[in-house]
């Protein structure tokens, strides 16, 4: 069987999966990055909503020119709604297509000299000898990687995670279409009876609409979007995707001496609103950082992870001020004619 030797085994390409392969490379290592879709054709799903502080995690690994090239779209205006009823307030938020973002991170990362294997996944995987068993989904072809280290960036349902763990982590229900422009205003809707949300969010020439659900199904995850596009008399989307998001109450930094998670294969997700591209970037920053000068990742992740425990642990809890406050400040939520402002 055929072997090949690197430093640095990144199982995933994505947001998280690139920025770890780029720093990484930048510093000299060897680095290989697995993908089990195809790299530069694959797209998301995410909002992609970040506050300008996210996006300036950006800007401290890749330079002030990322920002001209990624040109995210300001959003003017934030709209939480509950029940009929709303707050609006003035936003400090950019979005834009999250395959504009994911593109971006990847190529850096191979013009930095990173290697990349599309339509590849990881079937075994022996931490205590460095050893992975990974075969080509186009060719059937097994082969083995040797590695020092081997990074889990690999998404919620993380096959490096299931494997080394016995188990995939908790996760939640997320649905998405693409939507008309209809307004530069972004939404954000607390869902009634269960636990989670759904969003507008342009994006420049378009929009996403989609829902989340923390403890429900795909069935009533797609009643819940459903109802928001008729609130909001937007034809429903076609077609609908759907994707696992991490629940926010099951992060996981490191197993063993060699492995390691980073972003939604961490689980590092806000609980209460499903925030992840942040706690991407940074945690693959952080790796990154630890990995070269030999510090703790999961001493350095400290905070994050802490704050992060206790939206989990208080993600209901939290809901319920948000949808008291909007109950009792609000306004009675504007249709369409808010939209179109």
């Amino acid at each position: 069987m055929k072997r090949i030797r690197v430093d640095f085994l990144v199982v995933g390409a994505g947001l998280a999966g690139s920025v770890t392969g780029f720093l990484l490379k930048e510093a000299g290592a060897d680095v290989l990055a697995l993908e089990l879709l195809d790299a530069k054709t694959k797209d998301k799903l995410c909002g992609g909503m970040m506050s300008p502080n996210v996006f300036e995690y950006f800007v401290q690994v890749f330079g002030e020119g990322c920002k001209d090239i990624l040109h995210p779209m300001l959003v003017p205006t934030f709209c939480q709604r509950y029940a009929g009823r709303e707050i609006r307030s003035e936003a400090t938020i950019c979005t834009l297509p999250r395959k504009r973002l994911d593109d971006y991170c990847l190529e850096r990362y191979l013009q930095a000299g990173g290697r990349l294997k599309d339509r590849a996944t990881v079937r075994e995987i022996d931490d205590s000898d460095g050893v992975a068993v990974c075969a080509d989904l186009r060719t059937g072809e097994t082969f083995e990687i040797e590695f020092d280290r081997i990074i889990g960036a690999d998404g919620a349902m993380s096959a490096v995670r299931r494997l080394l763990t016995g188990k995939n982590q908790q996760v939640a229900v997320t649905l998405e279409g693409v939507a008309p422009l209809l307004s530069r205003a972004c939404i954000f809707e607390y869902l009634t009876g269960d636990l989670g949300y759904s969003w507008y969010i342009p994006r420049g020439e378009d929009a996403v609409v989609g829902a989340g659900c923390l403890d429900c199904n795909a069935a009533t995850c797609r009643e819940h979007m459903e109802a928001f596009c008729r609130e909001l008399q937007i034809e429903a989307t076609h077609p609908v995707r759907g994707a696992a998001v991490p629940a926010g109450n099951d992060v996981l930094l490191e197993y063993g001496r060699r492995a390691f998670f980073a972003g939604d294969a961490a689980g590092l997700i806000s609980g209460d609103c499903g925030a992840g591209i942040g706690q991407a970037v940074e945690s693959a920053r952080l790796l990154a950082k630890s990995l070269l000068n030999g510090s703790s990742y999961i001493k350095s992740m400290e905070s994050r992870t802490d704050s992060l425990a206790d939206l989990a642990a208080t993600a209901k809890k939290t809901q319920f001020f948000l949808k008291f406050c909007i109950m009792r400040k609000g306004e009675t939520a504007k249709q369409l004619t808010f939209l179109q402002q």
